[in-house]
């Protein structure tokens, strides 16, 4: 089968997938000029396609995701969904994401229906994080603006992101939207201290894996920030957690992914 669509130009239509049957969708990509698919945005079309499955009482509340292959930009991605477990409270999906080459991601996302709990934080923004207004903008070629506060390496260790467009109060494409975001900094983080970081010419990196969980309600097109901490390397891998907060200081997710990063050979 031929997939064909046209390049997407925003976030809204990245994350608009087309159903090829009741649990296989297609969804485009977007150009960056990598020539490689962005890898936020595979793990956000991989949960909105999960999400598509499963009652609309349900919203994600983690996911787990594998980097299997690089993707090709200029090219749909397919996204095939299996229905491990419908439950009263969760639904848990496992989502395989290809391209002509392969398999380019495996994930497999949970969701659950919102239920009355204890409220308690025990994680919060710093005190000296600055405000967003006190950061630059820097250019990207993705749906989001990012404004972030870098070490002498250039790598991020706390920014600010939001996405260029609202999704107003829908807990699903927020989540999706959030994902997409999530990517951006972690991997840098991941490989803190090695010595050839911000060498990209010496050094091979690559993401590994993504994780993110969803712990309160958000918008992505308010100011949220990343807290970003490297968790030391061994075996050439390197391991970071990003914890999310809104512009209030409520921590709302926490992402984590694992980089490699080796000497170019």
């Amino acid at each position: 089968m031929t997939l064909e669509l046209p390049l997407a130009t925003d976030l809204r239509t990245l994350l608009t997938l087309d159903a090829v049957s009741p649990d296989a969708f297609i969804a485009p990509s977007a150009h960056t000029g990598w020539g490689r698919i962005y890898g936020g945005q595979a793990i956000a079309q991989a949960l909105r396609a999960a999400s598509l499955t499963v009652d609309e009482s349900q919203i994600p509340h983690s996911m787990h995701a594998y980097y299997v292959r690089q993707g090709d930009e200029a090219a749909p991605v397919l996204y095939e969904v299996q229905r491990i477990r419908d439950g009263r409270s969760f639904s848990t999906r496992q989502v395989i994401a290809s391209q002509s080459g392969g398999a380019i991601l495996n994930c497999i996302a949970s969701f659950h229906t919102p239920e009355e709990s204890e409220e308690r934080e025990a994680t919060f923004l710093p005190t000296d994080a600055p405000q967003p207004d006190h950061v630059e903008d820097e250019e990207t070629p993705l749906f989001f603006q990012t404004r972030a506060q870098r070490d002498s390496h250039g790598m991020a260790t706390l920014a600010w992101m939001r996405a260029d467009e609202s999704f107003g109060d829908d807990p699903v494409l927020n989540a999706c939207a959030l994902a997409y975001l999530s990517d951006e900094h972690l991997l840098g983080a991941a490989l803190t201290g090695h010595s050839l970081i911000g060498d990209f010419e010496k050094l091979m990196t690559a993401s590994l894996d993504h994780a993110l969980w969803f712990h309160r309600p958000l918008r992505v097109d308010d100011w949220l920030c990343f807290t970003l901490d490297g968790q030391g390397m061994s075996d050439a891998r390197g391991l970071s957690i990003a914890r999310v907060f809104d512009h209030s200081g409520k921590h709302v997710a926490t992402a984590a992914q694992e980089a490699l990063g080796r000497p170019r050979r």
